[in-house]
């Protein structure tokens, strides 16, 4: 009887044991996300989910588009010098011999901020909408008010701003949500500051000295590499944070053949 006893006594730990393991699985399961995100998941926090939604695709956009010259759409027809299978645009360019190149880009910093804009827009819209869709299937009547996307290039920071409103309805409860923002830290405001100068050079004098602005800048490295019919291909790196930002120029070009 001790016997029978003890393997029932034994049996009956073991029940409860598994109990408490499915019982804390379960636990552990439920609470895991509002525990991971600080009491609400993902979906419940709009600014968190654009935040998530978007980070990527303008991280890419602007490395894109710094590696371009300025432009996130590149094409052989549209004053563009091809490097290493990557078109790189002419931010500087005369197509005559011995004359000063052209600025091609005045506004260097707002045409950029318009190409980043341009290539995050649809993917800005899409991501709005899958928010929007996601709060519909939990059974809330949403009221998205779209509008218009901002992105500032800062000393310290590349801001964008998405003035879109969302407006999240269920029973007796409002709930708004607006100033949806992301903010990468970048330097690309300085760098192209840097870019600004060396076209001004280009354009005075044809030619600029790379040691000089990383004397003035130790934080950047600029390249300057000579290419076949007098054009110059400019890559300035950022030791820091790694940024880069390459354009092209030809300017006070000598004829081929020509020997002074």
């Amino acid at each position: 009887m001790a016997v029978k006893e003890g393997k029932r006594g034994q049996l009956t730990i073991f029940i409860i044991l598994a109990i408490l393991i499915i019982a804390l699985a379960l636990l552990i399961y439920f609470l895991y996300p509002k525990l991971k995100g600080g009491g609400s998941t993902e979906t419940d926090n709009p600014y968190s989910y654009i935040q998530t939604c978007m980070k990527e695709k303008i991280e890419n956009t602007i490395e894109t588009v710094s590696l371009q010259g300025g432009n996130y759409l590149a094409d052989a027809e549209g004053g563009f010098y091809f490097y290493r299978g990557e078109y790189v645009r002419f931010l500087c360019y005369s197509n005559e011999d011995f004359q000063p190149c052209i600025n091609q880009e005045p506004f260097l910093t707002e045409h950029i901020e318009s190409e980043i804009l341009n290539g995050i827009n649809s993917e800005a819209e899409n991501c709005f909408n899958s928010l929007a869709g996601n709060y519909e299937k939990r059974g809330y009547e949403v009221d998205l008010k779209k509008g218009n996307t901002e992105i500032q290039i800062l000393p310290d920071r590349i801001s964008t701003q998405f003035n879109y409103e969302l407006n999240l309805i269920k029973g007796s409860e409002t709930q708004n949500y607006k100033n949806f923002e992301i903010k990468l830290n970048s330097n690309l405001y300085n760098i192209l500051e840097v870019v600004k100068n060396i076209i001004i050079w280009e354009i005075n004098v044809g030619d600029s000295i790379p040691e000089a602005y990383m004397n003035d800048n130790p934080y950047l490295k600029v390249e300057k590499k000579r290419k076949e019919n007098e054009i110059k291909l400019y890559i300035l790196t950022d030791r820091n944070t790694g940024e880069v930002f390459r354009f092209a120029s030809r300017s006070f070009a000598a004829p081929i053949g020509f020997s002074s």
